[in-house]
């Protein structure tokens, strides 16, 4: 499946998530007016939430993201950990099949 999300974020940040899962999160891509230092912080974001479980607890996700920030040196402007969260689970609640 396939699901997309857009969420304002408080401030005023734009935030778009698109995956593609199954019962595991396959690809992930996170979009949006904000920023991320270092620039691969992005990636190394995304590649930690591969293979995540798709009906993972939003504060499982929050964690998760958290600790790749924390352990990568890495600066979240615009947007944080908990938007990042829901922003994901509102993409997979409007997954689509055979995408």
């Amino acid at each position: 499946m396939e699901g997309y999300a857009k969420l304002k974020v408080p401030g005023g940040k734009l935030l778009a998530t698109r995956i593609v899962f199954s019962d595991k999160i396959e690809r992930i891509e996170i979009t949006g007016d904000f920023f991320v230092y270092p620039e691969t912080g992005l990636w190394s974001i995304e590649k930690a939430l591969t293979g995540l479980q798709a009906k993972s607890a939003e504060v499982d996700i929050v964690n998760l993201v958290k600790k790749v920030v924390e352990s990568n040196g890495i600066t979240l402007v615009g947007i944080d950990p908990e938007s990042l969260a829901k922003a994901m689970i509102m993409a997979m609640k409007n997954g689509v099949a055979g995408t």
